[in-house]
């Protein structure tokens, strides 16, 4: 008995030295609740060995009755997963269909294998950006090499997208935000496995890009995701962006419209539904052009939207009325933006002046549509009357470098600026936790400027998160870069870490402090320098138009005639009531 024994030890002991030996060579292994998985090692940036396993399933291939359904949790498997390769990204039109509907699949990178409970580490959940219509969590475009210098473990999910993510009939049979419900049943995944990882469920950071951030906003504004994240962080991107919440009402509409593009002439939401679930995956996507109104405008044809109060809702209502009522998770946040929003939008415009002339020759028909303005009362007449007045003085004849620097300012201010510092205004007398506001303004080496020249651009600030190698291959930074690099990073994981930014400036330590009345925010970086500093009300005038636009006679009177542009917005508004 005892020499049986004593083989047994002898045996568990080489076969734990085999694991460790496997590991180091680069196949670790990990056991979660579904099963064993095999996975690969990367190394980061500054050379630490990592983790990395890919294509996790996280949900079952949302097909057949599961088209248009909430997600359900993946199954099981037997023997070792391949973890080395991602996932398949979600059917996408970008250059092409592309994309499988068997696509609920994350990946997560850790520093720490064997699990050590003793000493868990922060997790960060990323939600990839891309219009609700394209992109992925692909390891080509955010790899870990600079996040997973720091201690902490980092998951990334795939969502559904299009009509596929985000249709709805505008009632219980469709009720929509089938993306949105993805990255919820993600997070679920985190809280049930990822101590598995060495990561600690109780401090999870979920923090996103563009229509990623938009879903982080939304994702902090539902009872559906309490206990699920700790903290949060949302670049270019708000709940309040009129992007970001397409009105169930109006909405539901569009739905019955796909149908007729695609054979599904129905007239209940029942037949609909069930039509629709027959029909290729590739032709919904497809028929997202059908909807556009001017070139491939409105770029967001599909995203989140109000439901009925059933089992498993995500939005009751809509942002405006949520956050009226005070409806939002009081949790450490920190919101941001870069300089020239609006490129994202415009860029096209500074290689193609016939484009733009055009454009502008039609500005009153596309504006609503580019800045998602047409499911108010009004299709968004009122505010394209006030916005012509206060960007262009009413006046397209003047030199189109001019026109384009107005026109750049007014659609990222009302997409993305305003709509993020409106959140952080209302919910700051009521929140306990600390708010963090910031603009990013450093042009590197790379940039997504659409060949706008110095410009900083939709996404740069992602670049010194992640390598982005599907977009820039594999070029090296510069050292001015690689500084930026090293400043992101350990603010955006200190923050995961212990809920406040920190960072080692290179000409000093910055203080970042917390948001408050002095509408204050870092600044990172001053165009091609690496510099942090805390300023104070940005953009002033353009936000007090925006403030007066959106909220009326909500804003003080007496604050707006401090300035010219307030006496200006103020004249606007009485009109409106005369």
């Amino acid at each position: 008995m005892v020499l049986r024994v004593m083989a047994k030890c002898v045996l568990f002991t080489i076969l734990s030295s085999l694991f460790f030996l496997s590991a180091s060579y680069g196949e670790p292994e990990v056991t979660i609740l579904q099963g064993n998985l095999l996975g690969t090692t990367m190394t980061t940036r500054k050379n630490r060995s990592i983790s990395a396993f890919l294509g996790i399933p996280y949900g079952q291939p949302p097909i057949g009755n599961l088209r248009f359904a909430n997600p359900v949790e993946a199954i099981a498997w037997n023997g070792t997963r391949n973890a080395t390769r991602d996932g398949s990204t979600c059917p996408q039109a970008l250059g092409g269909i592309s994309g499988s509907e068997d696509c609920l699949y994350l990946n997560v990178y850790t520093p720490q294998l064997p699990m050590n409970t003793s000493t868990l580490l922060p997790v960060m959940v990323f939600i990839h950006g891309g219009a609700f219509i394209y992109g992925s969590s692909s390891s080509a475009t955010f790899s870990p090499d600079y996040l997973l210098d720091s201690d902490i473990v980092l998951a990334l999910p795939n969502y559904r997208l299009g009509a596929l993510g985000f249709l709805s009939t505008g009632n219980e049979v469709a009720a929509g935000n089938w993306g949105l419900k993805d990255q919820i049943l993600a997070l679920k995944w985190v809280q049930n496995n990822i101590e598995f990882f060495g990561g600690d469920p109780n401090q999870v950071t979920l923090f996103g890009q563009s229509a990623g951030s938009a879903s982080v906003h939304l994702l902090s504004l539902s009872k559906a995701t309490e206990g699920l994240f700790h903290r949060y962080i949302t670049q270019s991107g708000s709940a309040l962006s009129s992007w970001a919440h397409l009105p169930s009402a109006s909405y539901a509409s569009r739905a019955f419209q796909l149908g007729g593009f695609v054979g599904c002439d129905n007239e209940t939401s029942s037949a609909l539904i069930e039509c629709l679930r027959t029909v290729n995956a590739s032709d919904i996507v497809a028929s997202a052009s059908k909807f556009y109104v001017w070139e491939s405008v409105p770029v967001v044809v599909w995203g989140p939207t109000d439901e009925p109060d059933i089992e498993g809702a995500v939005l009751t209502d809509s942002p405006k009325n949520l956050f009226a009522q005070h409806e939002f998770r009081d949790l450490p946040w920190i919101a941001g933006i870069v300089r020239d929003e609006g490129i994202l939008m415009t860029g096209e415009f500074y290689n193609d002046e016939e484009k733009f002339r055009d454009f502008c020759d039609n500005f009153d028909l596309v504006l609503p549509e580019m800045l998602t303005w047409i499911y108010q009362t009004d299709l968004g007449a009122a505010w394209v009357k006030a916005v012509k007045t206060y960007y262009f003085n009413d006046d397209f004849t003047t030199n189109s470098t001019e026109l384009l620097t107005n026109m750049t300012r007014l659609v990222g201010d009302a997409i993305f600026i305003y709509p993020t510092l409106d959140a952080l205004q209302q919910q700051l007398p009521l929140a306990e936790k600390n708010q963090y506001f910031y603009m990013f303004n450093y042009r590197g080496t790379y940039s997504l400027d659409a060949g706008v020249p110095d410009a900083v651009v939709h996404t740069d600030d992602v670049i010194y998160l992640f390598p982005m190698r599907s977009f820039f291959g594999g070029g090296n930074l510069s050292d001015t870069d690689y500084e930026m690099v090293d400043n992101m990073v350990q603010l955006w994981t200190s923050f995961a870490i212990n809920g406040t930014p920190t960072t080692l400036a290179s000409e000093g330590s910055v203080t970042w402090t917390e948001y408050s009345t002095m509408d204050n925010y870092l600044l990172i970086g001053n165009q091609s320098e690496v510099t942090l500093s805390m300023e104070y009300s940005l953009f002033e005038e353009r936000m007090e138009f925006w403030a007066s636009l959106v909220h009326g006679s909500e804003t003080s009177a007496a604050t707006l005639a401090n300035t010219s542009t307030g006496i200006l917005v103020l004249l606007f508004i009485c009109s409106k009531l005369m």
